[in-house]
């Protein structure tokens, strides 16, 4: 017989037992847990009686997943165990210890229901092998499943008892900004990775409630699918925060499709950048926008854009406004951005080359005309330019053209100063 397709009855043995023998089944997990985890009767009895109250908790929620082998999407923690949970932190309770308690329970009920089978005289040798298969590997994704939503309520906790042990977050998050802390030390006081890909935001709006603008915030961490985000809130009419994006996070036009902010609610982005340098230059990029974007960017930014497309302004929609009030330091990182190596003196030549390309508006027969090369070795240029900044060239790109000329302002032939520190 199938060990994956076990008739109903079979499957069904395992919750007749939890049902029968509840209160023993919890009470020995229970035992089972807190002889290899102590510390969660060394808590507090509170702690020691909400953990055994998850313990009983859990016992339906494993035996309708058991039964029917369906783990349907959502919430598998009940409310007591979600409970406990955001407590453990708080109560010096370690992560590994909460993951321990899982495997623990898990195989404490595998084992329990093992003793039920073998004193039971109704099922023959083979039978009692094939139960216990299907119910081990029902009951090990049941627990992999919780357990995953148990440790990110636990990091969730963790991260919120972190900054509110610190005693101003606005004051901890300036010294970052100003380069005054290293980044181990703000890890720890702010609970937020600086090794990562940074994504600078503000959300604000006129006479809009605090609860609405962090609600916002939610959302565009959802959007972009970040893995961490920072927020605080430097005054009574906006959010600002960070937000930690993967390598392919959702772009601003598709963003501007699936958010729409509530009326009067605004969203500036800054753009992605790696590392503590990144952290500081995505938010001034993110505060850069904002600003323009209320002096300058009143309507849609495209034209054919749709109707809350004014709602959501990036970095690279009003980046030639920033450069109008000449911010070196933002005019750097934006031309390393889109340039990549392409700045670096030993590529002269496919700068010039793409000087000329541009100027015969994408043309590479015109282009390679004025430059006397054949078409192939033109082409070819423009693919290894390509190469380099990791991406399609086209003669259109405004962000890409408008960077080369920006170069090009500092240093006749695009090696421009603004990709080097110090200038």
């Amino acid at each position: 017989m199938s060990t994956t397709s076990p008739d109903i009855h079979r499957v069904t043995a395992f919750a007749e037992w939890i049902d029968e023998h509840a209160d023993e089944v919890a009470d020995r997990v229970f035992q089972a847990c807190v002889t290899a985890v102590p510390s969660f009767t060394t808590n507090g009895r509170e702690i020691e009686h909400a953990f055994r109250a998850t313990c009983f908790s859990f016992l339906p929620g494993v035996s309708r997943a058991v039964s029917t082998g369906e783990f349907a999407p959502g919430p598998l923690l009940p409310a007591a165990a979600e409970h406990l949970t955001r407590r453990l932190p708080a109560a010096g309770i370690k992560l590994v210890d909460l993951v321990l308690t899982y495997d623990v329970a898990g195989n404490e009920l595998l084992d329990g229901f093992g003793r039920e089978l073998r004193v039971s005289s109704c099922w023959s040798d083979s039978d009692r092998a094939d139960m216990l298969s299907v119910v081990m590997g029902r009951l090990f994704r049941f627990r992999q499943a919780a357990l995953s939503q148990a440790m990110a309520v636990y990091r969730q906790e963790q991260k919120l008892l972190r900054r509110s042990e610190v005693p101003d977050v606005p004051a901890t998050v300036r010294q970052v900004l100003a380069g005054e802390l290293g980044d181990a030390e703000a890890e720890r006081r702010l609970g937020y990775r600086m090794k990562a890909r940074h994504m600078g935001f503000v959300v604000w709006g006129h006479d809009v409630a605090e609860a609405v603008l962090r609600d916002v915030a939610a959302q565009l961490r959802t959007e972009l699918r970040a893995h961490q985000d920072l927020v605080v809130q430097p005054d009574g009419r906006a959010v600002h925060g960070w937000l930690g994006v993967p390598q392919h996070a959702t772009d601003v036009d598709a963003l501007r499709a699936r958010l729409s902010p509530p009326a009067g609610v605004r969203i500036a982005l800054g753009a992605p950048h790696h590392g503590s340098d990144g952290f500081r230059i995505t938010h001034r990029e993110a505060l850069e926008t904002q600003s323009l974007a209320d002096r300058a960017v009143p309507q849609p930014v495209r034209p054919d854009g749709p109707a809350v497309a004014d709602s959501i302004v990036s970095f690279r929609d009003v980046v030639a406004l920033v450069f109008a009030d000449r911010d070196v330091e933002l005019a750097r990182h934006f031309v390393r951005s889109q340039l990549g190596e392409l700045v670096e003196p030993r590529h002269s030549v496919l700068r010039e080359t793409l000087r000329v390309w541009f100027e015969e508006l994408g043309s590479p027969t015109r282009a390679a005309r004025r430059l006397n090369v054949h078409v192939n070795t033109l082409v070819k240029r423009l693919n290894r330019a390509s190469d380099i900044v990791a991406r399609p060239l086209h003669a259109g790109d405004f962000a890409f053209r408008f960077a080369f000329e920006l170069s090009r302002g500092h240093h006749g032939d695009g090696a421009s100063g603004l990709t080097e520190e110090g200038h």
